[in-house]
């Protein structure tokens, strides 16, 4: 059957990006090669370019040293010309050795510590055993600048020469002063200071190491000894650099070695340069190195990186290809899917909807009858308390008379106060929020008002800590608050003998550092704690606490209202207090946090 005209394009794209990146994978891998071999050619002239610095200064360095022995010799050899020679590079050539014109040892001299002392010839004579070739040079009578390199503890030396000439121009006899190649080098030429790796190093003929930035690889055969040394490593790509540099005067190239200052050397490409010169009778070879890799990071890096991107994308297109075939099966479930959906989520809205309009129009029915209620009842309550009133006036002198009108004249004055309380926890009264109220003795006061509403079954004890200042709250607020939660706990507890515990104290640490994260506005506050424990059968399983709070949910069917935890809910808001229901083994805890006056 033929594809659809859409499926047809796709392929038709598809198949060009497959062809233009195939074509650009090639190229790249080809350019990849091309600059490697570009960045190996121009690394090599650098290095060559630099070695001719370092070659040029080596030869300067020791020429200096040789024309610095040879002006000593000329001049008068006292202890302090000699303490001068010695002490200008001790750490080059801190020993002087003078030889009679047969080559016989005369003296020695040895500069240490700012201090100048005399040796015996067993003290320096290994340094003149050691040496290669003064023994033929004295006997030739041409004496060259310095002799060949040798090595002694470890570290290579070459012998600075310089003859003791008389008036008669008659040589009486020479100066041998021997030169450490290692601190000169360091000092003198190579400082490393670079942050990339290598380092130039010197060989003799013998392909032996005269100079190296690891004191350990002096003296050693660039093969043989580097072998016993490290048995694993493959030292095939060094027998190609030391063949290529005992058959060429100088050149270059690339060879796979190791940096042998790690204590576990890695393998690393590396770009060489070498180039032979003859110094006196030393006849070195000198080499310059550096990590390819390492200095041509970047272009390489963006290389690599230019090809996975290429071969990512053609992974991505070969993946797209394979689920577009699919498409439209899944798009179509897709769609029926999000239709019922949204079908289910309109459902939940209008049904959430309806029951917010059946709860608001619960409320608003509701704040109607109770303002009717409270204004019928503060009609009912006036003319009590005013006759109540002129009745006291009118009988002042009868003090049992006047005793019990004023009871009844403080109960109806307490059921105006109550039923203007219903309207009252919506809104802050006017004076209090910067009211100053001792909360302990609020709720004492308010405890002994209610305990005449407490059944007989039932024993409230109460526990309640002193001085607990707490600003902004109205104190009938309190009032309504505990009588709705004395009279759920009075409900719950029934017709049976019960227990109810009022309890007043300061939260602790652990309890404050727990509310103060819970918003910004509490997070310097320190808080009393008011909890309410009864010994009722607490809150039924799978019924969460939230709820108890919603308008019109009640657990006690048609003898509850549902109203009394929803007005403290209320109020607590009104101030910021804090609501929590503990459940326990047995009973119910309703716990307020009340925050308390700044300190």
């Amino acid at each position: 059957m033929e594809n659809k005209p859409t499926t047809r394009i796709i392929n038709i794209i598809m198949t060009g990006l497959f062809i233009i990146i195939a074509i650009t994978l090639v190229t790249i891998t080809g350019s990849f090669y091309s600059v490697e071999e570009n960045a190996k050619k121009s690394g090599q002239e650098q290095l060559m370019r630099t070695l001719n610095y370092v070659t040029n200064n080596l030869k300067l360095v020791i020429e200096n040293r040789s024309l610095s022995l040879q002006q000593f010799s000329n001049e008068l050899n006292s202890e302090e010309t000699i303490s001068a020679y010695l002490g200008s590079h001790e750490d080059q050539t801190n020993l002087l050795i003078q030889l009679d014109a047969e080559g016989i040892f005369l003296e020695a001299w040895q500069f240490n510590d700012g201090s100048l002392q005399e040796l015996s010839e067993d003290r320096v004579k290994t340094y003149l055993i050691a040496d290669p070739s003064l023994e033929s040079l004295i006997a030739s009578g041409s004496l060259v600048q310095n002799s060949s390199d040798y090595f002694l503890e470890n570290q290579s030396f070459v012998n600075l020469y310089s003859p003791i000439v008389a008036a008669d121009d008659q040589i009486t006899g020479y100066f041998v002063a021997p030169l450490n190649l290692e601190n000169m080098f360091k000092a003198e030429i190579f400082s490393d200071t670079s942050a990339y790796s290598g380092y130039p190093l010197v060989k003799n003929a013998d392909m032996e190491v005269v100079i190296h930035p690891v004191e350990s690889q002096v003296g050693l055969d660039i093969i043989s000894d580097r072998q016993e040394q490290f048995p694993d490593l493959d030292l095939s790509d060094l027998k190609r650099l030391e063949e290529a540099q005992l058959t060429q005067d100088q050149g270059t190239l690339s060879y796979y070695s190791y940096w042998w200052n790690e204590e576990n050397p890695t393998k690393v490409l590396k770009l060489g340069a070498f180039d032979w010169i003859d110094i006196g009778a030393a006849h070195w070879v000198v080499a310059l190195n550096s990590d390819f890799y390492e200095h041509n990071r970047v272009p390489i890096q963006n290389n690599y990186i230019l090809l996975s991107l290429l071969l990512l994308i053609s992974a991505i297109i070969l993946i797209f290809i394979l689920l577009i075939r699919g498409y439209n099966k899944k798009n179509q479930a897709y769609e029926e899917s999000q239709r019922l959906i949204e079908k289910q989520k309109f459902e939940n809205e209008r049904h959430q909807l309806e029951k917010r309009i059946l709860k608001e129009s619960k409320l608003e029915a509701i704040g109607l009858l109770t303002t009717t209620i409270v204004h019928d009842m503060n009609n009912f309550l006036t003319p009590i308390l005013g006759n109540a009133q002129l009745l006291m006036d009118d009988y002042a002198e009868n003090e049992e008379l006047v005793s019990e009108l004023k009871e009844i004249y403080l109960a109806a004055e307490k059921g105006k106060d109550l039923s203007t309380n219903v309207l009252r926890f919506s809104k802050v009264s006017e004076g209090q929020q910067d009211t100053v109220h001792d909360l302990s003795q609020v709720l004492k006061d308010t405890i002994s008002e209610i305990t005449i509403l407490t059944p007989k079954s039932i024993n409230v004890k109460s526990d309640i800590a002193p001085g607990i200042l707490v600003e902004g709250f109205d104190k009938q607020d309190l009032q309504v608050v505990l009588y709705n939660l004395l009279t759920n706990a009075f409900q719950a507890i029934d017709t049976r003998p019960g227990n109810v515990m009022i309890r007043l104290k300061k939260a602790d640490a652990e309890c404050n550092a727990e509310l103060q994260k819970r918003s910004i506005v509490t997070k310097d506050k320190e808080f009393a704690v008011l909890s309410i424990t009864d010994d009722g059968p607490g809150i039924a399983e799978g019924l969460e606490s939230n709820d108890l709070f919603d308008p019109f949910f009640t657990t006690k069917g048609s003898n509850g209202s549902g109203l009394g935890l929803f007005v403290v809910s209320s109020i607590a808001d009104k101030y910021d207090w804090q609501i929590r229901l503990d459940r326990t083994q047995k009973g119910l805890t309703v716990c307020i946090n009340i925050p308390l006056q700044k300190s």
